[in-house]
């Protein structure tokens, strides 16, 4: 697997370098099929102009001021993973480069789980027609 890591106007120390690697770490697991040289993943990082990120959608039952107003956005980027000939790409703004790696990641994770289950029978919920017709 090949990451790449782009920051614009931003520095990523070496704590939160160990925290995107354990999310490399996962996906590598996920897509080990794959040839290692085949998967690329590239992962663009700025500093966010505006500040602005819709507010978190929270069930809860009462309000406190993080509720009532926007949530700040001081970095925000976009993840790109490359599998053969097939490109997944999820966007993300966050706090903290932390909460965007999770927020990028984690979309990343949802996408490869669809591509999976479609592409490889294998990795399906529904593997044989029997399953589905309910003989």
């Amino acid at each position: 697997m090949i990451f790449k890591l782009t920051c614009k106007n931003c520095t990523v120390s070496d704590s939160t370098g160990k925290y995107i690697d354990r999310h490399l770490d996962k996906i590598g697991r996920m897509v080990e099929d794959f040839a290692p040289d085949l998967v690329v993943i590239r992962m663009v990082l700025r500093k966010n102009v505006d500040k602005y990120h819709p507010p978190r959608l929270k069930d809860r039952p009462f309000k406190d001021y993080s509720d009532t107003k926007p949530a700040l956005a001081n970095f925000e980027g976009s993840i790109t993973l490359r599998l053969n000939r097939n490109r997944l790409y999820a966007s993300f703004k966050g706090q903290t480069i932390e909460e965007c790696a999770d927020t990028g990641f984690g979309r990343i994770i949802e996408q490869i789980d669809k591509h999976k289950e479609t592409h490889f029978s294998s990795d399906s919920r529904y593997p044989d027609r029997a399953t589905i017709r309910g003989i």
